[in-house]
C-alpha cells in the first residue's frame, strides 16, 4: 500500500490512505524449444511415417484401380469441393490459437472453449454451402452423395483444427505426429476393405471421414490430459481470436482456392476423367508431402516464441529451409525421372498413361511448395501475416486466372486438361516463393543460403546421371542407387555433414537422461 503525497492546507483533515493495486508483474517469456526437442520430435513423426506411406502407397494403388479414372475424379471434385467451403469455418482461429498459446500457455484452456465456440456454428454453415452448390449444379446423384458425406468431414475438421492448434501451442507434439498415421491407417483400411468388397466411391468417402473421426478421438483425449476440462467460452477471447486470426483466414482461404480449384475447374471445363487423372498424379507427387508439413508443425510454435530473438529466430528458419530442400529436391527429381515406372508398378489401368506428362509437371511445385510452407510459417511467427496474406490472394486470382486459359488449351490440344493444370501449380508455387523471399525480413535467408542450394542441386545432378543410366532397371535399383549416390554427393558437398548425423544421434541417445531429470 502507498501514501500519496498530498498538499493541504490547515486545518484539513489528514490525507487518507489510498490502496494503489501493485503493477502487474511482467509475463515470463515463453520458453523456446532448443535443438534437442526439434530432434526427438522430429523422431516422433518419423516414427509414425512408417504407417502413414504404407496407407497412402496403398491408396495409390486401390484408389486407380478399383474406382477407374472417371469415379477417382468425382472424388477428387467432391474433396476440392468440401475443401474450399470448408475454410468459411476457419477464419484463421486455428494458427493464431496456436501463436497465442505458445506465447501465453496458461490461457490455453480458455483459448480453446472459446476458439470451439465460433467454429462449430460456421463449420455447420460451411457444410450446407457445400450441398447447396452440388445440389444446383450439373452434377449426377453419385456426386452429390460423395459430397453430402465429405460435407460431414467439414465439421470434425473444425473441431480437430481446434484441437491440435491447442496441443501444437503446448508443443505436445506425440499425437500430432501419431494424427496422419491414424487417420491414413483407418480411411486406407476401410477404403480397402470396402473396394475389394464390391462398393465404390461413396464407401471410400465414408471410411475418410471414418478416419478424420479416429484421429479426432486420439487428438481430444491427449488434450483433456493436457488440459483437463474447458471452461466457458469468453466473449472478449472470441473477438481477439476473430481480429488476430483474419490475416490467417486471408492466407489460408486463398491457399484453398489456389489449391483446390483445379479439380474444380477441371470438373467443370474437361470430364470426371480428366480430374481422375490429375488427381492421380497429385496423389504420386504428394506422397513425401510429410517432410515439410512435420518441420511447419514443430517450428511453427517455436518461432512464435522467439520471434523477439533475432538470432535464435534466423537459425531456426534457416535451418529448416535447409533440411526441406536436402530432402525435397532428390525426392521431386526421382519422380520425374521414373513417372511411367511409377505408374506401371501400381498397376494403375491403361488410361492412367494420361497422368504421366502431369506426374512430371507437378513433381518440380514439390520442394517449392515445402519452401513456400517454411517461409510463411516465418512470416506469420514474425507477424507478417497480413504481407503473405495478400500473396495468397494474388495467387488466388492467379491461379484460376491461368488455369482458366491453360485448361481449354490443352485439353483441346492434347485431350488432356490435366497437363494444363499441373503446369498452373507450378507456376503459382514459383511465384509464392519468390514473393515470399522478397517478404522475408533482411538477414533471416542469405546469399549463403542460396549456395547451399546451389550445393543441393550439385547432389541432384550426380543422382541424376546414375538414375537415368538404370532407370530400364527394376524400379528398386535406380531408387536405391540414386539415393545413395545422392547422400555421397551431398556429405561430398558439405550440404550434409557426419557431425550433423553425430549431433543428431546425441540428441536422441540423451533422451533417457532428460526423462529422468524432468
Amino acid at each position: 500500500m502507498a501514501v500519496p503525497r498530498v498538499d493541504v492546507d490547515p486545518p484539513a483533515p489528514p490525507p487518507r490512505l489510498v490502496a494503489v493495486e501493485p503493477p502487474p508483474l511482467p509475463r515470463p517469456p515463453a520458453a523456446v524449444p532448443g535443438a534437442r526437442h526439434f530432434v526427438r520430435t522430429i523422431l516422433k513423426f518419423g516414427l509414425a511415417q512408417p504407417l502413414t506411406w504404407a496407407s497412402s502407397a496403398a491408396l495409390a494403388i486401390l484408389l486407380p484401380h478399383f474406382l477407374g479414372d472417371a469415379n477417382l475424379g468425382k472424388l477428387g471434385f467432391a474433396f476440392g469441393l468440401t475443401l474450399i467451403t470448408g475454410q468459411l469455418a476457419n477464419l484463421g482461429v486455428s494458427v493464431y490459437l496456436t501463436k497465442e498459446v505458445a506465447r501465453a500457455p496458461e490461457r490455453a484452456a480458455t483459448l480453446a472453449a472459446s476458439a470451439l465456440a465460433m467454429r462449430l456454428p460456421l463449420s455447420l454453415g460451411a457444410a450446407l454451402i457445400a450441398i447447396a452448390v452440388v445440389s444446383v449444379g450439373n452434377h449426377g446423384d453419385l456426386t452429390r452423395t460423395v459430397v453430402l458425406i465429405l460435407s460431414a468431414g467439414i465439421l470434425l475438421d473444425a473441431i480437430r483444427a481446434v484441437v491440435q492448434g491447442t496441443l501444437q501451442g503446448l508443443h505436445r507434439m506425440t499425437t500430432l505426429a501419431a494424427f496422419p498415421a491414424i487417420t491414413g491407417a483407418v480411411y486406407a483400411g476401410g477404403a480397402a476393405f470396402a473396394l475389394t468388397h464390391g462398393a465404390g466411391v461413396v464407401a471410400v468417402a465414408a471410411a475418410y471421414v471414418g478416419g478424420q473421426a479416429a484421429g479426432l478421438a486420439v487428438s481430444a483425449v491427449s488434450l483433456w490430459r493436457a488440459v483437463p476440462g474447458l471452461p466457458r467460452p469468453s466473449w472478449r477471447l472470441c473477438r481477439l481470436l476473430l481480429i488476430g486470426g483474419l490475416p490467417f483466414f486471408v492466407w489460408q482461404a486463398a491457399l484453398a482456392v489456389y489449391g483446390q480449384i483445379d479439380s474444380v475447374l477441371l470438373s467443370y471445363l474437361t470430364n470426371d476423367s480428366v480430374v481422375g487423372w490429375y488427381v492421380a498424379a497429385y496423389r504420386i507427387v504428394t506422397v513425401p508431402i510429410f517432410v515439410p508439413t512435420v518441420l511447419m508443425t514443430v517450428a511453427f510454435p517455436a518461432l512464435s516464441a522467439a520471434a523477439g530473438d533475432s538470432a535464435r529466430f534466423n537459425s531456426i528458419v534457416r535451418r529448416a529451409v535447409q533440411v526441406v530442400l536436402l530432402t525435397t529436391m532428390p525426392m521431386a527429381l526421382g519422380i520425374m525421372l521414373l513417372p511411367d515406372r511409377i505408374v506401371h508398378a501400381l498397376h494403375w489401368s491403361d488410361s492412367f498413361q494420361h497422368s504421366i506428362l502431369p506426374i512430371v509437371l507437378l513433381a518440380p511445385s514439390f520442394p517449392l511448395v515445402a519452401v513456400d510452407m517454411m517461409i510463411g510459417t516465418a512470416l506469420n511467427a514474425r507477424d507478417r501475416q497480413k504481407q503473405w496474406a495478400l500473396t495468397g490472394v494474388t495467387a488466388a486470382v492467379l491461379n484460376p486466372t491461368l488455369n482458366l486459359i491453360l485448361i481449354p488449351y490443352t485439353q483441346t490440344r492434347f485431350g488432356n486438361g490435366a497437363i494444363g493444370a499441373a503446369t498452373v501449380t507450378t507456376v503459382t508455387e514459383l511465384f509464392m516463393m519468390v514473393v515470399g523471399l522478397w517478404l522475408m525480413p533482411r538477414g533471416v535467408l542469405t546469399r549463403d543460403t542460396g549456395v547451399w542450394a546451389l550445393r543441393c542441386l550439385g547432389a541432384c545432378l550426380v543422382m541424376t546421371v546414375l538414375v537415368v543410366l538404370l532407370r530400364d532397371a527394376n524400379l528398386v535399383v535406380p531408387v536405391v542407387v540414386g539415393a545413395l549416390a545422392y547422400v555421397a554427393a551431398s556429405l561430398s558437398f558439405g550440404t550434409l555433414s557426419l557431425s550433423d548425423l553425430r549431433g543428431a544421434l546425441r540428441h536422441l541417445v540423451s533422451r533417457a537422461d532428460h526423462a529422468e531429470a524432468a
